[in-house]
C-alpha cells in the first residue's frame, strides 16, 4: 500500500491563476494588448480581469490592501490547496474539503458577476470554474475514503489506499 498522489486539479487551478495575473500584469504594461481570449465584445477575459470586480473581489476600494488582482489570490489558495494535496491526514483533507467548497461558492459569486453583471464569457474564468467543481468532486473522494478508513481502523493521523500495483 502507497499513499495516495495528489490529482492534477489543484496544479491546473494554480496554472489558471499564473496565466490570469501574466495577462493582467501584460495588459497593464501595454493597453493595446490583445489576449487569445479576447474573442469578441461579450467574450473577453482582459474586459473582467480588468473591471472594478477583477481586484480584491470587486468588494474592496482601491486604496486597501486586498485590492490585489484575484488572480493573485489564486495564486496564493491554490499553492495551499496544491500543498495540502500532498498530506494524506484527516486533517490536510478536512482542511482541503473546507478550501475547496469555499472556492465553489466563490465561483458561483464570480459567475453571477461574470453573466449578470458583466454580461460576459471569460474563457480562463469558465475553466476555473470547471476545474474547481472537479476539484470538489475529487476532495469529496478522498474525504470519504479517509472517513472510511477511519471508520475501519479507528482514529488514524494517515490513511494510505491499495495501489494499482497490488
Amino acid at each position: 500500500m502507497i499513499p495516495k498522489k495528489p490529482h492534477k486539479d489543484e496544479d491546473l487551478s494554480l496554472l489558471l491563476s499564473l496565466y490570469a495575473y501574466a495577462e493582467e500584469i501584460e495588459f497593464n504594461h501595454n493597453k493595446n494588448y490583445k489576449s487569445f481570449c479576447d474573442i469578441s465584445e461579450n467574450m473577453s477575459c482582459t474586459k473582467v480581469f480588468n473591471s472594478r470586480y477583477g481586484k480584491g473581489f470587486g468588494i474592496f476600494n482601491e486604496k486597501s490592501i486586498f485590492a490585489q488582482p484575484n488572480s493573485f489570490f489564486g495564486i496564493v489558495f491554490y499553492s495551499l490547496v496544491a500543498t495540502l494535496s500532498f498530506f494524506q491526514s484527516p486533517l490536510a483533507v478536512n482542511g482541503s474539503l473546507i478550501l475547496i467548497i469555499t472556492s465553489n461558492f466563490t465561483c458561483l459569486y464570480f459567475a453571477y458577476i461574470l453573466f449578470f453583471i458583466l454580461q460576459d464569457l471569460c474563457i480562463i474564468c469558465i475553466s476555473n470554474y470547471i476545474v474547481n467543481v472537479l476539484n470538489l468532486v475529487f476532495i469529496v473522494k478522498k474525504y470519504k475514503a479517509v472517513e472510511l478508513y477511519k471508520k475501519e481502523f479507528g482514529c488514524i493521523t494517515m490513511y494510505r489506499e491499495k495501489s494499482n500495483i497490488d
